[in-house]
């Protein structure tokens, strides 16, 4: 049983095209269980060794926070440090104190309002005026952790062969840098299979936190209302039906979409289960604009 609440996934629910009320918080080993199934269905005969690397694509976002997130300055032993961290990552050694999802998320919010790590960026009806009215925004919310998968180190990667530990961290560090400059070199030293091996790797990591973020907001009604029709893959995966919600306590919501591949039938189907929380918020132009001009004026 893991003790702490690690947030892997941030989902903004939009009441009106300018306002977000609510958030829905996806935990780091939730998703990275959705891209592994979806690394088992779309590629049932992928090798070991990607799939270690699936399971371990995300372990940055665990192990490498922020500081002013992770630093906690309430009296008390504070649990979000590396040792604790990588051990509840892992299950394994002691891990002292817990976080639990309700705490991660309020000390998500309070990071928020900390300087500028939320950002707001409007779209006005004349975009050639500054003071022309605001008739939709977007918001930039710094995420709990840092470059989270160039941060990772050999060391962290615990359970793989010596054999395969260069590869597979390649692999990590390489699953949001999709540029020719890094993999030239690193084709050359591993061979051209990596790039398939990584194409792997993205696939399911795109489509997976894509299908999440669909589910969630099917269920919290919020005004975005995806189609369902993402074109991110050669696979053109669709749902079947609509969203079902499988449990609602409080925060914590449980749901499944069932998903098909239009261009491999021969697949099956898959049952995506969603697991995660929402908190209320309270993102707004007048509220992150004006703290902006404040801003500028102490300057």
């Amino acid at each position: 049983m893991r003790q702490i609440f690690s947030i892997g996934k941030v989902i903004q629910i939009r009441t009106d095209p300018c306002t977000v009320k609510r958030l829905a918080f996806v935990e780091t080993e939730e998703h990275i269980r959705h891209v592994v199934e979806m690394l088992n269905w779309l590629y049932p005969e992928v090798n070991e060794t990607v799939h270690r690397a699936t399971e371990l694509h995300d372990i940055g976002k665990k192990i490498y926070l922020q500081r002013p997130f992770a630093f906690n300055r309430q009296r008390g032993y504070n649990p979000l440090n590396y040792e604790n961290l990588i051990n509840d990552f892992y299950q394994q050694g002691n891990v002292r104190g817990e976080l639990t999802a309700t705490n991660a998320t309020k000390r998500y919010l309070a990071f928020l309002e900390q300087g500028e790590n939320i950002k707001c960026y409007p779209i006005r009806q004349n975009p050639q005026e500054e003071n022309s009215p605001i008739v939709s925004a977007r918001y930039w919310p710094t995420p709990p952790f840092g470059h989270h998968a160039a941060s990772v180190q050999r060391e962290d990667l615990r359970g793989v062969p010596d054999t395969d530990l260069d590869y597979i961290h390649s692999l990590i560090q390489l699953h949001h840098n999709f540029q020719v400059d890094k993999l030239v070199p690193t084709a050359a030293q591993h061979g051209e299979g990596i790039i398939e091996d990584l194409y792997h790797l993205m696939t399911a990591d795109g489509e997976g936190s894509r299908w999440a973020e669909y589910l969630v907001q099917k269920l919290e009604g919020g005004e975005e209302q995806p189609q369902g029709k993402f074109g991110f893959s050669e696979f053109a995966i669709e749902p079947t039906t609509e969203p079902t919600e499988i449990s609602r306590d409080g925060c914590h919501v449980q749901g499944q979409v069932i998903l098909k591949a239009m261009h491999c039938p021969d697949l099956g189907k898959l049952e995506l289960t969603v697991d995660y929380y929402v908190t209320d918020c309270d993102f707004n132009p007048d509220k992150y604009l004006l703290k902006k001009k404040k801003g500028k004026r102490k300057k």
